[in-house]
């Protein structure tokens, strides 16, 4: 009778670790297959940018990223005519944009995109970045974003472009998560859960930026657009800035984050005698 006892427990054990396999195999797999996923991993360093620099008094700005890059080019030129007044010399802003871009892809896209690199080469003064929507949208990761942000804005020093980066606005987050179509709305969850991104993670990307620029010690090198300077509440506080889809601005949501982007411009060359660097 012992004997039978201890061969049942022997088999409920190895029952019991039978399952614990079972289990353990999927969550392993799941691990080892997302690890490998290439949009949870940040930007490799990359070269080869051939950056024209101009001896003239014209500033150049560059406006790069992601829709809200894309959808300035057909805004009235504020950024130009405001520094160009404060300053009394020529400004020339080109854009490149595409719709949807995290900050890894406005990255990679300094070299694949044609556009893009055109513009950088080309030779601006300034670039203005708008990236983060995207990355908070598709919870990509705020240890990516930040990896990602730190070799756009290297690549700008390095090359002697004074970057200009916007501070995450306050979109309406959880209207976009609601909006997404079935499929996207999973792979939404799916990165949550991967990346460890709250539903709305804005302020813990805009803070692993702001701590970037500090322990970089980019303070006077960078130009931060605050929300504060245009759009302190978001879609909450003005409404009236945001078009439908609550994510994108308005033409008056422009005119005032442009507006603001050529004020921190005009007070950086004025720190710096008129000079870029």
């Amino acid at each position: 009778m012992g004997i039978l006892l201890i061969f049942a427990d022997e088999m409920k054990k190895r029952r019991v670790l039978y399952i614990l396999l079972v289990l353990l195999v999927p969550i392993v797999a799941f691990i080892l297959y997302y690890s490998n996923i290439s949009c949870y991993k940040p930007a490799e360093k990359m070269s080869g940018l051939s950056v024209v620099h101009h001896d003239d008094d014209t500033i150049r700005i560059a406006y790069i990223g992601d829709s809200w890059a894309y959808r300035h080019q057909e805004m009235p030129g504020v950024i130009d005519s405001i520094v160009s007044v404060n300053m009394g010399r020529p400004v020339v802003v080109r854009n490149a944009g595409v719709g949807g871009l995290v900050s890894k892809e406005i990255y990679y896209s300094l070299f694949y995109n044609h556009v893009f690199k055109d513009v950088i080469e080309w030779g601006p003064d300034f670039c203005f970045v708008s990236a983060g929507i995207n990355d908070t949208n598709k919870k990509s990761g705020q240890s990516n974003f930040r990896e990602n942000m730190r070799l756009i804005i290297s690549l700008l020093l390095d090359n002697g472009i004074t970057p200009v980066v916007m501070e995450i606005p306050y979109y309406d987050i959880w209207y976009t998560f609601n909006q997404m179509e079935p499929i996207t709305m999973f792979r939404s969850v799916r990165s949550m859960m991967w990346t460890c991104s709250s539903m709305n993670c804005i302020d813990d990307y805009t803070d692993s930026l702001n701590e970037l620029i500090d322990e970089q010690l980019w303070q006077d090198a960078v130009i931060v657009v605050w929300r504060d300077c245009w759009n302190p509440q978001g879609y909450e506080g003005q409404k009236e800035l945001y078009t439908k889809d609550r994510m994108h601005v308005t033409l008056a949501g422009y005119h005032l984050l442009d507006s603001c982007i050529a004020s921190e411009i005009v007070l950086f060359l004025r720190k710096n005698g008129h000079r870029n660097q």
